[in-house]
């Protein structure tokens, strides 16, 4: 009688655990799974664009400082090239309202728990450059009012797609 209840109870014990640590290990998934989502969600509707412009808008602003672009202090509004306005205007101008707008609609994903600097620097960037573009038929000599936050804020788009593709390559490869 003794070694029956004995058994009884082992093989309770034992289911008991199974059952524990099989939900442990669900659970440890369904985890892993979700932060996976996260991560691809961030890279298909954030960074993987943002990256994808920014890498555009610098190879674009290379070619141009390297042929007619007028030098640094004859950019305002009154002193640049009609050329030079043109690209602005047509190419660099637009890529930036998206990446604006991507930002903007896309603020949830970014990774860090408060809005990093560099984007912000950004968005005010082009919203200030839009006033200096406005105001150019009435031929007012504006500069933005907020500068291009440059080499910040490539390098913080660079950086973080980085960062979340090398995390994505960390979550496929532990899920498998």
């Amino acid at each position: 009688m003794t070694a029956a209840i004995i058994s009884a109870s082992a093989s309770i014990v034992v289911a008991v655990l199974a059952f524990l640590l099989g939900q442990r290990a669900q659970i440890r998934q369904e985890r892993r799974e979700a932060r996976l989502a996260r991560v691809n969600s961030q890279l298909r509707e954030l960074y993987g664009p943002m990256n994808t412009l920014v890498q555009t808008n610098e190879q674009i602003w290379e070619a141009l400082r390297a042929t007619f672009l007028p030098p640094r202090d004859q950019r305002a509004a009154s002193a640049g090239s009609d050329e030079w306005t043109l690209w602005r205007n047509q190419a660099l101008m637009p890529t930036n309202r998206k990446l604006r707008d991507l930002i903007i609609d896309h603020a949830d994903l970014v990774i860090e728990s408060e809005f990093p600097q560099p984007l912000r620097d950004f968005c005010a960037h082009v919203l200030s450059l839009e006033v200096e573009i406005s105001s150019e038929p009435e031929r007012l000599a504006r500069r933005a009012l907020i500068p291009h936050p440059g080499d910040e804020f490539v390098h913080y788009v660079r950086t973080s797609f980085d960062q979340l593709k090398a995390r994505q390559q960390e979550l496929l490869g532990s899920t498998m």
